[in-house]
């Protein structure tokens, strides 16, 4: 079944070119894991059943070789076929097109392209004569896998047109010519492009059309900023000029609306939750709304389907103690494809029946970690100074009293982001070695709707360094964590509060840990400039940083501060970062040194904003383990 922004989980699974080797349930967990065990890459990712639910398309890992396989669902086994691409090809993204066919994003080191793939024949059809544009996207694959609609960039201005690509041939015909400031298209379940959204300056309009082969008429123009409710998401619904949209505003938070097309009128509430904003929605190929998606603590998907939501209900009693979110199914939801996991379980695919009403065990992620001991996480709330309640999750180590524990703070990046209590590699393998950690959702946090985030407008290293203290202080207060052994850990955002809580608080730090961090907030800044539409939006995002436009960044850059910093700090860097240039990390390095400040410092050739070779993630989780044994011991 074709959902609209489903979303992919990664796991992993033992893997041979004779068969998918099942897993078996772990032993009981008494052994504590290594940094080479939470490093371990998965080996298979993103599987996704078929329509008709006979087959499952999965990315694995072969002699750590990347392989495209599809398996038997019906073989006890689930016997593997390897699908052979081009050589030098490997596979970024994959969509079932029908039964028979799939949509392959490749890459060959010099751009992506996409393929039709015919599981009959094993012929690939490319479907674009060139690497795939930034703002390329699929708008829409045809059910019986005939043809799909790409919106692609570069046309006019960067201004996307709209192809319709037949998968049999690869023949290309464009049915939608790029519009004057209309930066984005939407197609209906039928694969009909039904409107798009124009954008000049602060004033917003639609251009919307009821059928196909009809001219596209404009709404007229709206101050986007004085909307009652700021769209985020919209779906048109096939013979209908009605849809749904997810849109907020005010202090409120994203939510479920109908949407009329054809006044561009936001209409009726559907769903809104009490806590946080929703993620966005499912619907079936004839555009009836399923469910949304949302994340409280955990992603999970309220189905306002019955049916549905009986089977999750089902799915829940088969699989006790784990959050299981359905991430496929056949059309007669005869069989599922689960994700089911906990904060302290890295999870496993199961293959549910809904006849028998059984649940298959396809793939156990992450085999180095079975039968090793991981720890438990729990949601907190605390109070920051100023009175706002800021949430987050508390992890704590197996086996020791919830008491005067060494403590490690890890903020998240962004910093318009969240964390949530999915398994995390990097604090349960802090919590391995005896720590505490706190993940604070500080102000500014994406999630808990747009009032919370515009709290964190202008408060880089002011009220979210303030927030992530206070957790810190609130933990003390508690008797949980001990305020005399704490050290912050973070990467991005949360690399740039590591470097500056270590020079703006050495009294409650005794130790730093910063991965791709941002150590000059102007030079991020100039390295941003080139990455936006225009001068107005630049700005925008700067004022979010600095604030008040006299504010000098100076004094919350722990460059410009370096002098101060005297607590002890790592920094690590991927040398071919182009998010945060490895430069913020290196500068600050030579700082130190040049103030003959004693500090580790490691850059790793080949990584980008995080780390994808296993052997370098170990060695850094290793260093870390190493330096916290070092200046914070558990």
């Amino acid at each position: 079944m074709n959902f609209t922004w489903v979303r992919a989980a990664v796991a992993a699974c033992i893997l041979g070119l004779s068969g998918l080797a099942l897993a078996a349930d772990p032993p009981l967990a008494v052994d504590t894991p290594t940094a080479a065990d939470f490093a371990a890459p998965p080996t298979l990712a993103d599987p996704v059943l078929s329509p008709d639910g006979t087959r499952i398309a999965v990315r694995a890992l072969d002699q750590d070789k990347p392989r495209l396989l599809v398996l038997d669902a019906a073989a006890p086994d689930f016997t593997a076929k390897p699908v052979a691409l081009p050589a030098g090809q490997s596979v970024q993204a994959f969509r079932w097109a029908g039964k028979g066919r799939l949509v392959l994003t490749l890459a060959d080191g010099r751009g992506t392209r996409l393929f039709a793939l015919d599981l009959a024949t094993s012929g690939l059809t490319p479907l674009s004569q060139r690497s795939q544009g930034e703002g390329d996207e699929i708008l829409h694959i045809d059910p019986a896998g005939r043809f799909l609609l790409l919106s692609t960039t570069g046309a006019k201005h960067g201004l996307p047109a709209v192809d319709r690509v037949d998968l049999a041939t690869g023949e290309t015909v464009r049915i939608v010519a790029p519009q004057e400031h209309v930066s984005n298209w939407y197609a209906d379940t039928a694969g009909v492009i039904r409107a798009g959204v124009g954008y000049e300056g602060n004033k917003r309009w639609l251009l919307y059309r009821a059928n196909d082969g009809q001219e596209f008429a404009r709404t007229r123009r709206r101050d986007a900023a004085d909307e009652t409710l700021e769209i985020d998401q919209v779906v048109p619904v096939q013979g209908s000029d009605r849809g749904y949209a997810v849109a907020g505003g005010g202090d409120g938070r994203y939510a479920l609306y109908r949407y009329d097309f054809s006044d561009d009128r936001i209409g009726e509430l559907i769903y809104e939750n009490p806590r946080v904003d929703i993620d966005g929605f499912q619907t079936d190929q004839k555009g009836n709304l399923l469910g949304v998606i949302l994340t409280e603590d955990q992603e999970e998907t309220l189905w306002l389907d019955p049916g549905l939501k009986a089977l999750q209900d089902r799915v829940d009693a088969a699989l006790p103690g784990t959050v299981n979110r359905i991430a496929s199914m056949s059309d007669d939801r005869a069989r599922l494809l689960v994700w089911s996991s906990a904060p302290n379980d890295p999870g496993a695919w199961y293959l549910f029946d809904s006849g028998a009403n059984a649940a298959r065990l396809l793939a156990r992620p992450r085999s180095a970690l079975a039968g090793k001991r991981l720890a438990p996480v729990k949601s907190v709330r605390y109070a920051a100074r100023d009175g706002l309640e800021i949430g987050g999750y508390l992890t704590l180590p197996v086996g020791r009293d919830p008491a005067k524990l060494p403590l490690i703070v890890m903020p998240h990046g962004g910093p318009f982001a969240r964390d949530d209590m999915r398994y995390d590699s990097w604090v349960q393998y802090l919590a391995s070695k005896g720590y505490a950690v706190l993940q604070p959702n500080f102000r500014g946090s994406t999630g808990f709707g747009r009032g919370f985030v515009e709290k964190g407008d202008g408060e880089w290293g002011r009220g979210m360094q303030n927030d992530i203290d206070d957790g810190v202080r609130w933990l003390a207060s508690q008797g949980i964590a001990d305020p005399g052994r704490v050290c912050i850990m973070g990467a991005s955002f949360g690399g740039y509060a590591a470097m500056w809580a270590a020079v703006r608080n050495p009294e409650l730090y005794r130790c730093a840990i910063s991965f791709a961090g941002i150590s000059d907030i102007a030079g991020q800044l100039r390295y941003d400039r080139p990455g936006f539409e225009s001068g107005r939006s630049f700005k925008g995002w700067r004022t979010r940083i600095r604030g008040n436009r006299g504010f000098e960044l100076e004094s919350i850059s722990p460059l410009a501060q370096v002098a101060r910093l005297r607590t002890p700090i790592l920094i690590a860097h991927g040398a071919d970062d182009d998010n945060v240039p490895v430069i913020q990390s290196v500068q600050l390095h030579d700082a130190l040194t040049k103030l003959g400040r004693p500090h580790e410092f490691v850059v790793y050739p080949g990584e980008g904003h995080g780390l994808d070779d296993p052997k370098n993630e170990a060695d850094f989780l290793t260093r870390v383990g190493a330096f916290l044994d070092r200046f914070n011991p558990a």
